[in-house]
């Protein structure tokens, strides 16, 4: 197919451009991925056109290590989704999402230019725009979008190093989900109440660090989950029973309960195995990959990891491999690290995780995980049974 670089269309252009890359001609896919970029860019296709310039840059910079030719590609990703938040702000009513993935990718896009200055400027500005957007949610009793845009305050609050910003954030927010445990008591919504009363604890411990107040909130998340797990024992739901128990048992080991944890992990550990059975002899196999996932992760608690990679194993090759059963078994050594060594540091690297993985960005979230798990003694041989379980191998040293 002949491709004129002018006259066809960008969809065109992109599609001849992945061919030559596809094929090895990686310069002449380039152009053609970064004319099919201008030519929705002039079609007002920004978001698209971002895409393709973000692609572009990384291919020139990773695999053709041309750097410098790649940051005007780069920063031209910013600036276009500069212009998409300013676009969803002027809207009646702002998709959070759309937002959200748009400041995602302009703060991206700074990291990988090196240009801390601008890094820090629009972080601020991401900051104050999320927490007026939170205020003005709170107004109108829209109480989930409150959280959401508080939430996102907090991490750029966090990104720039602002803790008078970081510690106003995790006042709202602490008193946000403070009323939402007592509403779910009151209803005795007891998941709801251990999930509200697991997010005070983790702004408690912004204000106060991993001491007595963090603990003692997440032992009461922990007696929620309980609760909330004899209920559903009593209706015979043995699969909602062994998710909450998990939950139960992570909240008893991060307040440092180490004995409630690891008999709730015990019970858990026989309950799962008669839930894999059941599940597998009735032929219900798209569930028997979570299950497993969730014995993995109630072994990592238990401070079994060599076993605990045997079984997360068997839930890859269950679930064929899901991207988020990867980030999860990170979050649980974290986790069980952070409770460890009643390490405050391991906590804040939890924070950012879980927003990257709320927004979907599994690959950045991995990555932060295990640089995380590389600075706790052992931790490089953690890494290496997990990508031992993932088929991951490495050459022998």
């Amino acid at each position: 197919m002949d491709i004129d670089m002018l006259l066809s269309s960008p969809e065109e252009l992109e599609g001849e451009g992945y061919k030559n890359i596809k094929e090895g001609n990686l310069k002449d896919g380039i152009k053609m991925l970064v004319r099919a970029a201008k030519k929705y860019e002039e079609s007002g296709e920004l978001k698209k056109a971002a895409s393709l310039y973000k692609e572009a840059g990384l291919l020139l910079k990773d695999r053709l290590r041309l750097h410098e030719q790649a940051k005007p590609l780069i920063r031209r990703v910013a600036y276009l989704h500069i212009k998409l938040i300013e676009r969803e702000v002027d809207k009646n009513e702002v998709n959070l999402v759309k937002l959200t993935n748009s400041c995602l990718s302009v703060i991206e896009a700074f990291t990988l230019l090196e240009d801390d200055n601008n890094l820090k400027k629009y972080a601020r500005e991401f900051a104050k725009m999320f927490e007026d957007l939170g205020t003005n949610y709170l107004e109108a009793n829209e109480v989930d979008s409150a959280i959401v845009s508080y939430e996102s305050a907090y991490r750029y609050y966090d990104l720039i190093g602002d803790k008078e910003g970081i510690k106003k954030i995790a006042g709202k927010l602490i008193e946000i989900f403070g009323r939402i445990a007592e509403e779910a008591i009151s209803e005795e919504r007891y998941e709801d109440s251990g999930e509200a009363f697991e997010k005070v604890a983790n702004y408690v411990k912004t204000i106060f660090g991993y001491d007595e107040k963090y603990k003692e909130l997440m032992e009461t998340a922990g007696k929620h989950y309980e609760k909330a797990s004899k209920l559903a024992y009593a209706e015979g739901d043995l699969e909602n029973l062994t998710r909450l128990l998990l939950k139960a048992q992570y909240s008893y080991l991060l307040a440092r309960n180490f004995n409630r944890a690891n008999l709730i992990g015990l019970n858990l550990i026989k309950m799962l195995n008669q839930v894999v059975n059941n599940l597998r002899s009735e032929g219900l196999f798209d569930k028997v990959g979570e299950k497993l996932m969730e014995f993995a992760e109630a072994l990592i608690a238990l401070g079994k990891i060599e076993n605990a990679m045997k079984v997360y194993k068997e839930a890859l090759d269950e679930s064929g491999g899901l991207i988020d059963l990867r980030a999860r078994i990170r979050i649980s050594v974290i986790k069980y690290l952070a409770a460890k060594e009643q390490d405050l540091n391991m906590l804040r690297a939890l924070d950012t995780i879980q927003f990257l993985i709320r927004n979907a960005k599994f690959l950045d979230a991995i990555e932060l995980a295990e640089n995380a798990i590389r600075k706790y003694e052992g931790g490089e041989e953690i890494l290496r049974e997990i990508y031992k379980a993932e088929g991951i191998v490495f050459p022998e040293e």
